[in-house]
């Protein structure tokens, strides 16, 4: 093998090593890195807001319960979207949705500063889909959430959280019809969206405490 082609395997390792290095490093950063002391320890009430890709925003508050611990509650009240409760959307089927959420989140250090969370939500959701065709459904769930996040929190109050985890719908009641006309794409849709299911969920939280 001669010197260039050497010194060209030679370069790929190093990328590879140092790109290993940076990932392990920011996992660390993320996870077990020391954290600053929060700026809002006193804090006891921080609003929330959680964006939504189908415009069914939700909007809410936490509430310390300890030093370590809050919860809270986290909504969408009768938004009329294209919304799934799960999966992709379908543009000949409307839902008007509903959510009431109760998270839990317990950290690593203090409740309003900076560092790792992990979260447990309960709640409940109503979602009623009316297709062009005329058919309908509605569906109750019991909603339960595992989550791990971050949160980043500044000296104004103003804080972001990022988490990750799975959500699982339960059933609890369906109310359907299918119109002798519907076609057997949306026949699909609204059994896939109406079933108890397990789903990967992610979201990013912007909230402000005091």
């Amino acid at each position: 093998m001669n010197q260039s082609a050497q010194r060209k395997g030679m370069d790929v390792t190093m990328i590879h090593i140092t790109g290993a290095r940076y990932l392990r490093l920011f996992l660390a950063f993320l996870c077990f890195a020391p954290l600053a002391p929060p700026s809002h320890a006193a804090d006891t009430i921080n609003i929330v807001l959680l964006p939504d890709l189908y415009q069914c925003h939700h909007v809410g508050a936490d509430i310390a319960i300890s030093e370590r611990s809050s919860i809270g509650v986290l909504g969408s009240y009768e938004c009329k979207s294209d919304r799934p409760t799960y999966g992709d959307s379908n543009g000949s089927v409307d839902n008007t949705f509903t959510r009431v959420l109760f998270p839990w989140r317990h950290f690593r250090r203090d409740v309003f500063g900076n560092g790792p969370f992990v979260q447990f939500m309960l709640g409940t959701e109503e979602s009623k889909f009316r297709s062009d065709a005329g058919s309908r459904a509605d569906v109750r769930f019991i909603d339960l959430g595992l989550h791990a996040g971050y949160q980043w929190h500044w000296d104004s109050g103003f804080n972001i959280s990022a988490l990750i985890g799975l959500a699982v719908l339960v059933r609890s009641s369906l109310d359907k019809e299918i119109a002798a006309t519907e076609s057997r794409k949306v026949i699909d849709f609204l059994d896939k969206n109406t079933k108890t299911n397990a789903h990967p969920g992610a979201g990013v939280i912007f909230g402000w405490s005091f």
